[in-house]
């Protein structure tokens, strides 16, 4: 490792407080995961949906830590003997951790390297089919150098998943981080921060910022004294706004697919605003610019979760009816049922697991459709049962009208990450339920 690319206080803090903490045994009973790692939906939005992961696919997960995202990748590909996930962090206790955990689960599919993110171009490490980097470029001097060292091992087809902090959602982070600042100038000892710090929290009045939205953060609670020192002590910490990661991203030659928080909803302007004529003069502005008025109206994106890729067209589309809509860890009420008790009236669909709520008004087939709608049909087939079986007498209707009553609907779904699509190529990926404990 070239140790001056990088802060050395930031490594020895990730030395002395492996991050997150994670106990190894607990892999025995649960499997951690993150939304935006799932394959479904990194094939949804990266790979147009045709991305099956077979064969020789290749993951680096970069700053990996103690392995969340690493042993989440890696259980999901377990049965696909040619993949290989490269596991890459500059802290030995954080990998050890990790290497751990893959113990636990008896993964072998996993490649570790005791590395800096900044020294991948001149490790002998190839090119990857998908990048993940989480929490980590924005602990980097130059968030930027880091980035264009993932884009040089990134294949020319390949994508990535970076996450960085949010500048406003963090607002009473940074104040919190300013005032320890102020009273750890003259401390050396990280006991002694930490120490200080905890008695700040302890004696923060209700009309601090970070306390009146406390609820957002919680590794300071989850993870100790770890999380206490990552969340407020940290040397390197520097959060994006929208507009800033889409400078970072388009300026290391890449093109940023989209921001996610579990579906697009929370970047859309349309998820707040409701006076109709504001609404359709903001929605004349271009897509980064909208995405960027609704992180400020949300006020709570701590974190700005994302895809980029060297190629654009990248989200798998309604209009290639090969594409099959499916649910995703969310099965809603029967949609057939609610449009039968209420011919002719708004259909509310609520969702408890993610706390959202979809309102439609269906048209003539949409009953027909979504009848259909069972995660194994494509569009060209739902389409051809509507025609055949809803007793509707058209036998000629065309593909093009019931796409065009369905697409409103179905982006409603997508939107908050209830449906997405894969190719019918491309078969189902394993369930996290039969995921979450090791074989025996």
């Amino acid at each position: 490792m070239e140790k001056a690319k990088y802060l050395q206080s930031v490594r020895d803090q990730y030395e002395v407080y492996p991050y997150p903490l994670r106990n190894p045994e607990d892999e025995r009973v649960r499997l951690e995961n993150s939304w935006h790692d799932f394959l479904e939906v990194i094939n949804f939005y990266c790979f147009k949906g045709k991305q099956n992961f077979s064969g020789a696919f290749r993951i680096l997960v970069a700053g990996g830590g103690t392995g969340d995202q690493t042993i989440f990748l890696a259980e999901q590909l377990r049965y696909n003997r040619r993949a290989e996930i490269v596991h890459l962090d500059f802290s030995a206790s954080s990998i050890a951790i990790a290497k751990r955990r893959a113990e636990v689960r008896k993964l072998n599919n996993i490649t570790w390297l005791h590395q800096s993110v900044l020294d991948l171009p001149s490790l002998p490490v190839g090119q990857f089919d998908y990048i993940n980097c989480a929490g980590v470029l924005h602990h980097l001097e130059n968030p930027a150098a880091g980035l264009a060292a993932l884009r040089a091992v990134l294949h020319e087809q390949g994508a990535m998943m970076v996450m960085l902090y949010g500048a406003y959602g963090r607002t009473g982070v940074y104040q919190v981080q300013h005032l320890l600042s102020m009273i750890n100038a003259n401390e050396s000892s990280s006991q002694v921060k930490l120490d200080n710090a905890k008695a700040v929290l302890q004696s923060l009045p209700k009309t601090n910022w970070f306390k009146r939205g406390e609820e957002l953060i919680g590794d300071h609670k989850e993870f100790g004294d770890g999380g206490i020192y990552d969340v407020f002590l940290h040397a390197q910490d520097r959060p994006f706004t929208v507009k800033e990661i889409y400078a970072l991203v388009e300026g290391c030659g890449l093109r940023l697919i989209e921001l996610i928080e579990r579906g697009r909803s929370k970047y859309m302007v349309e998820s707040y605003i409701r006076d109709a004529k504001l609404l359709g003069s903001l929605q004349k502005l271009p897509k980064k610019d909208q995405q960027a008025i609704a992180e400020l109206i949300a006020g709570d994106l701590i974190v700005h979760n994302c895809y980029a890729a060297r190629q654009s067209d990248t989200i798998a589309g309604l209009d290639d009816l090969r594409n099959i809509p499916f649910y995703f860890l969310y099965e809603p009420e029967n949609i057939d049922d609610l449009i039968e008790k209420r011919p002719g009236q708004p259909v509310k669909v609520k969702g408890d697991l993610f706390d959202a709520t979809i309102e439609f008004i269906p048209g003539r087939y949409t009953q027909a459709i979504f009848r259909y709608v069972d995660g194994e049909r494509s569009l060209k087939e739902i389409f051809e049962l509507v025609r055949k079986g809803a007793g509707l007498g058209e036998p000629d209707l065309p593909n093009a009208q019931l796409l065009e009553e369905f697409r409103p609907i179905y982006e409603g779904f997508n939107n908050v990450g209830w449906m997405l699509l894969r190719h019918k190529s491309v078969g189902k990926f394993r369930s996290i339920h039969e995921m979450q404990r090791p074989p025996e």
